[in-house]
């Protein structure tokens, strides 16, 4: 066997089993690398550490008798890992088998001792999960089509009723020329031209069917186009009419408005119980149903019209038997 495998086999041996709290020993590496065929003098060890810390990568000499070797610096830290970790536990758009499959993915960026560690951490998961497990080819579809500038093509599904799937308007065949991904409000979203509704507008992932790539003409988005402020404009992902609303805001909601739209949020003082917001959405029934659920503690102050049609679903909702 040759050096070079000698050193990328110590490597994977350091990567894998020390941190900063486990330190590999001269002997335990001695050790591990006969097991694999190779024996080796105390100096070779230290020869071949040597060229891995010429080589970038960051491994703390500990001058002992014998000498320990740790990987000092990996690419994410602990609590990162745990962050990711718990991102994708919470989701809702990742099955339960992708979920185990990626938390066992990112405990191996770190050695075995803190992937046990970070296992340790995992509580009982009780998020609903989804059952597609089709949203994964969706996802590297709509990727392909972004990276190349292609269309693709999908059927949408529902539920009826009865609670069972079917794909809406008959099985009707959508056409979408995709811009960009989105994850908000515990789903996974896909923004571009639709060729039925002829504007821009947003679909769920994990409720797409038989995607493909289309060689439909491509259609691309207009100057300006901002897909961040389109999310944050749409809510939960329902599109209606742009309108810039201004609302009256208890002070003590200052913190949902600025969790809501950002902190650039155009706001005024009004009174000493009151502020002003002024916000970029999309008029759908789920605004409405937000501002409803602030109990007359944010209300509308114009456009007019915006006001009267809250007002008017509000009786609806009253009045329906």
């Amino acid at each position: 066997m040759t050096q070079k495998s000698r050193i990328l086999c110590l490597l994977k041996f350091l990567y894998e089993n020390s941190d900063e709290k486990h330190p590999i020993s001269t002997k335990q590496i001695k050790e591990y690398l006969a097991t694999e065929g190779f024996a080796v003098h105390r100096t070779t060890i230290n020869s071949d550490i040597t060229l891995i810390i010429e080589s970038g990568i960051d491994v703390v000499t500990m001058r002992s008798s014998p000498n320990k070797y740790f990987i000092a610096s990996r690419t994410f830290e602990m609590m990162e890992l745990k962050m990711l970790i718990d991102a994708v536990t919470s989701s809702k758009f990742i099955t339960e088998k992708k979920t185990a499959n990626l938390i066992e993915k990112i405990t191996r960026l770190s050695s075995k001792t803190t992937a046990f560690e970070l296992q340790k951490t995992l509580g009982e998961n009780k998020v609903i999960k989804p059952i597609n497990e089709k949203i994964y080819y969706n996802v590297d579809v709509i990727v392909e089509a972004m990276q190349n500038e292609k269309c693709i093509s999908f059927q949408y599904w529902e539920y009826t009723a009865e609670k069972k799937r079917i794909f809406k308007h008959d099985g009707y065949v959508y056409h979408l020329c995709p811009y960009t991904t989105f994850w908000r409000d515990d789903h996974y979203y896909v923004v571009g031209y639709s060729k039925k509704h002829e504007k821009i507008t947003v679909f769920r992932i994990d409720r797409m069917g038989h995607t493909s790539l289309t060689e439909d003409l491509w259609i691309a988005p207009p100057d300006g186009f901002d897909s961040s402020i389109y999310a944050n404009e749409v809510f939960e992902m329902f599109d209606g009419v742009a309108a810039s609303v201004e609302l009256k805001c208890a002070n003590h909601l200052m913190n949902v408005i600025v969790d809501k739209f950002g902190e650039d949020v155009e706001t005024e003082v009004l009174d000493d119980e009151h502020f002003k917001a002024v916000v970029n959405v999309h008029l759908s029934p789920r605004f409405y149903g937000w501002l409803f659920g602030f109990s007359g503690q944010i209300s509308i102050l114009s456009p007019i019209n915006v006001k009267n049609e809250f007002i008017e679903l509000a009786k609806k909702v009253v009045l329906s038997e």
